[in-house]
């Protein structure tokens, strides 16, 4: 869900969006609801080689999130070409213009999802997904924007100045009923983000296909990771996203590069709380001392998470608390030129 606003930005644009989704209200890491036992047994029969007709949990049916990852194992082929069939069309769709990316010179990073349902899943279509998540390096974002639009794709989110300044972090694009969402932080509003990204984050890049890339293992985990973090309700994929990717860390052995990028986050203490859930209840493969240094690591910044989950349009505010210089000054006209004009941003509905 998003609030559209035209009000002021600095120079950049006059259409300025600031969108407010669940997505950043940021979860209480103390009330994380447990893997359900579909998970528990999903993400213990891939830890074990995933081998057909292994799977020994209960029957997910046909609505649960890990449907279309079990649809072989539970012999319902119609979900099984379903999800075949859905991912399909979403790569024909995209890989025209990772092609022009890559004929360009330049690359795109996939992350979640896009990533992960070909190199971590058993078969793509395994990997529910509505959108296919894309990093773009900051040299690279007008190049990134103009190949989108030169290939067909329209942009769904107004507001150029502010996605270009980095007061947000993302921009959907959409072609043929698929969306792709460009991003350049993993949080909505990097202002409000305590530490820093990897200094690593865009090095030792995994090549998925022509102008796609992968981040390396440690940083791939920390970043579903972080997004989880900016989520109320914790879906069972992104468990077995966690549990998946702890295992390609612990196979690449770069357990202490991921312990160095997660203290420079500042938010060691939170990402300990998921990695000791998912070894405490999906026997991810967590070093002790990983959970053990990151639980100790507490920046005095994690009440972020509070803050941000603490009402709707707080991360709003939030961001015009943390931004600097002129970016401020612009939101804070933004915002104004919104209750002036009556649409009241900040009001609870």
């Amino acid at each position: 869900m998003g609030l559209i606003y035209n009000g002021l930005t600095a120079g950049t644009s006059i259409r300025v969006v600031v969108f407010q989704s669940l997505m950043y209200q940021l979860s209480d890491m103390k009330d994380i609801e447990p893997p359900d036992a579909i998970t528990k047994a999903a993400c213990g029969w891939l830890l074990s080689g995933g081998v057909p007709g292994a799977y020994a949990g209960p029957d997910p049916g046909a609505a649960h999130d890990l449907s279309p990852l079990l649809a072989g194992e539970m012999k319902r082929n119609d979900i099984s070409l379903s999800r075949a069939a859905v991912w399909f069309r979403q790569e024909q769709i995209i890989r025209p213009v990772l092609e022009s990316i890559s004929g360009e010179g330049a690359e795109v990073w996939a992350v979640k999802g896009f990533d992960l349902a070909r190199s971590v899943y058993p078969f793509p279509g395994g990997r529910p997904m509505c959108d296919a998540d894309l990093f773009i390096e900051e040299r690279n974002r007008q190049k990134i924007l103009g190949i989108f639009s030169r290939s067909g794709w329209s942009r769904g989110s107004p507001g150029d100045g502010i996605f270009n300044s980095g007061i947000v972090s993302e921009m959907k694009m959409y072609r043929h009923g698929a969306m792709v969402e460009l991003h350049t932080h993993i949080f909505y509003f990097p202002a409000t983000f305590p530490g820093k990204l990897p200094t690593d984050l865009f090095e030792n890049g995994r090549l998925l296909e022509p102008g796609l890339m992968g981040f390396a293992w440690h940083n791939a985990l920390l970043m579903v990771l972080l997004h989880t973090l900016t989520n109320i309700r914790l879906r069972p994929v992104w468990w077995v996203d966690i549990c998946l990717l702890c295992g390609k860390v612990s196979e690449a052995g770069s357990w202490n590069k991921f312990a160095r990028n997660a203290f420079a986050t500042k938010l060691g203490s939170s990402l300990a709380y998921l990695l000791r859930t998912a070894s405490a209840e999906l026997e991810a493969p967590v070093p002790e001392r990983v959970m053990i240094a990151l639980n100790r690591s507490n920046s005095g910044r994690e009440d972020i998470i509070e803050k941000l989950k603490a009402g709707r349009k707080l991360p709003t505010l939030l961001n015009l608390k943390h931004l600097r210089g002129w970016k401020k000054v612009s939101w804070f006209y933004a915002l104004l030129w919104l209750v002036l004009t009556g649409q009241h941003p900040l009001r609870r509905k």
